[in-house]
């Protein structure tokens, strides 16, 4: 049976959905957003998702079904705003910062503001962190993370032993700001984490600052 496509926002123009963690944004076969797209008979035909998200990271996606809309969302990228969440191996970050650390040679930017921290029974402790970013390298983040001494949890490429391996990466892309493509209306499309980041939440969550998405990941 086909995954259902879950539609975030759409319009005559554009659409925005949810792309789940461990489903890759392209690829072969039938397991993959874009060829989900293609099957979906709720958008248009010629429905293509204008980026990418990593395969292990939940979050949304915009689509364009005209050469023009996806020419012009993808004219405005580097203004869209792209805000994200994990749960970082460790208790030790600074409360804000930016890592500028370039990736495959080439320029990288990520901000990073801490939420908060709490116990974890296979690192000690694991941190909340709200992540916004300039650039989009291939596991910007992921990499960011682990070359400043906090992996994502849940990582098992750039993570260092011991590896939680319970649920998957505790990584979601949380919100995108950006333009309507036709009508420059501003769009804040949102998603609420999965479970597993939720639920990571428990009593003895120590708050480091109260964020317009904290309460996201409450209950």
């Amino acid at each position: 049976m086909d995954k259902v496509l879950n539609i975030l926002h759409q319009d005559d123009d554009h659409a925005v959905v949810l792309k789940e963690a461990g489903m890759s944004t392209h690829g072969r076969g039938r397991l993959h957003l874009s060829a989900l797209l293609a099957r979906s008979p709720e958008l248009p035909e010629g429905a293509k998702p204008v980026h990418r998200l990593d395969h292990g990271t939940r979050g949304p996606v915009i689509v364009a079904w005209r050469s023009e809309v996806m020419t012009a969302i993808q004219a405005q990228w580097s203004n869209v705003v792209k805000t994200y969440h994990s749960w970082v191996v460790g208790s030790q970050l600074p409360e804000a910062g930016r890592c500028g650390i370039p990736i495959d040679g080439k320029s990288s930017q990520s901000t990073f503001h801490v939420l908060g921290t709490r116990s974890w029974a296979v690192h000690g402790s694991a941190t909340l962190v709200e992540w916004t970013i300039e650039t989009g390298r291939t596991h910007q983040i992921r990499r960011h993370s682990a070359a400043m001494g906090h992996p994502v949890v849940g990582d098992l490429v750039y993570g260092t032993p011991p590896l939680y391996t319970g649920a998957g990466l505790h990584l979601t892309c949380t919100q995108l700001d950006y333009r309507h493509p036709v009508t420059g209306k501003a769009m804040a499309i949102q998603v609420r984490p999965a479970k597993k980041m939720r639920r990571a939440i428990p009593g003895d969550f120590h708050t480091a600052v109260t964020g317009k998405f904290t309460a996201l990941f409450e209950g």
